[in-house]
């Protein structure tokens, strides 16, 4: 995924999931000051996402070619240095998957399935087969604590999630929180040096984000810290959101993955791996240079439990809505886990973060 397809939030969600409430959101009412996955992108074969789909029941719509994710699409086509798109035997393809909601009157959340970009070319060409062999598969909207989640629709995900030769290509990791100071030019030089030595090639001010486009270190290529409470008002003007969240922000890192690698076996294998391990240590250091330190990662191992095992989410209150704070107060309260995360036993971590976590990764 280039930099400029990921920064097109939220044109690169197909139809974020939202809901059109007509009473504020108070605080004590959703699932905040969580870290959660917001998105998954998986790279697979075309045909089998096809039987996939049909296997399950459900259907692939394409898009309006007016639709401004296509046209967002067509203009990183038109970059591509290599000048071998022939949209006449290759014309870009996006399609979706409508999911089930909570509510008929919820937007969808819907699966994402994009053809013939220069990233598919690559993969393509690594593994000698037609240029359009392989498509992009974006789940988002994982992680929103104000918008419904459908436990079918997270049910049907986890079958996508589960198959391991649908590689892993890039995961977004959200931490909320609150800061009451604003993100702007002013605030930029601070950050850097609160963030330093992760920012040391530069922060970049967009509007009312802090981009960090160049990280050193093998996976986590990105990092985004926004002012969520003013991206909801200005992409979900519909939704009221109360003033007690004014000043909620996010705090996002980008994980991407080699999907021509042989060890990439997809995002079960990377979940029980010390690699997600790793890499949450590395966030959760991050997040305390930035003053990020209040917060739980209850919702993410809810997430991870749930995709796992949909069994997670069969309790009669938690099919209506997967991501409710009653959902997630039932987990941490229930013995029945499959899978924790327990970092006390990882003798690399020091007291300060095994305070937090545990390390040993077990399954019952």
């Amino acid at each position: 995924m280039t930099k400029s397809l990921i920064d097109s939030y939220p044109y690169n969600v197909i139809n974020y999931p939202s809901n059109a409430y007509s009473m504020e959101l108070l605080e004590d009412s959703i699932s905040f000051n969580q870290m959660g996955i917001d998105t998954i992108v998986q790279v697979a074969n075309y045909q089998t996402v096809v039987k996939l789909v049909e296997r399950m029941g459900l259907e692939l719509e394409s898009i309006n070619h007016g639709h401004k994710l296509y046209k967002k699409l067509l203009e990183e086509r038109a970059k591509d240095s290599k000048k071998r798109l022939l949209d006449e035997d290759y014309p870009l393809m996006v399609e979706v998957i409508r999911l089930p909601k909570v509510d008929p009157n919820d937007k969808s959340l819907y699966i994402s399935i994009v053809r013939n970009i220069p990233s598919l070319f690559d993969v393509a060409t690594h593994h000698k087969k037609a240029k359009d062999s392989f498509c992009m598969v974006t789940f988002a909207g994982l992680h929103q604590p104000t918008k419904k989640i459908d436990s079918e629709a997270m049910k049907i995900i986890s079958r996508f999630l589960k198959r391991k030769t649908f590689k892993l290509q890039r995961v977004d990791i959200a931490i909320d929180t609150k800061d009451s100071k604003p993100i702007n030019y002013g605030r930029r030089a601070e950050f850097k040096s609160d963030l330093s030595p992760f920012s040391k090639h530069g922060v970049k001010l967009d509007r009312n984000s802090f981009y960090i486009n160049k990280i050193d270190h093998e996976t986590i290529s990105r990092l985004n810290y926004y002012d969520k409470f003013q991206k909801q008002q200005y992409y979900q003007g519909k939704e009221k959101i109360g003033r007690e969240l004014k000043d909620w922000k996010r705090l996002e890192f980008t994980l991407t993955f080699d999907v021509t690698k042989s060890h990439n076996k997809g995002f079960i294998d990377y979940m029980e791996s010390a690699n997600l391990i790793n890499h949450l240590e590395t966030i959760d250091e991050v997040a305390r240079l930035a003053e990020v330190k209040n917060y739980d990662n209850d919702y993410l191992i809810y997430q991870l439990n749930s995709i796992k095992d949909n069994r997670f989410m069969n309790n009669s209150k938690s099919k209506e809505q997967f991501n409710s704070l009653e959902s997630l107060n039932r987990f941490k309260n229930s013995d029945c886990r499959g899978f924790r995360l327990d970092l006390l036993e990882n003798k690399r971590l020091s007291e300060q973060y095994s305070n937090k976590y545990g390390f040993e990764i077990v399954f019952e």
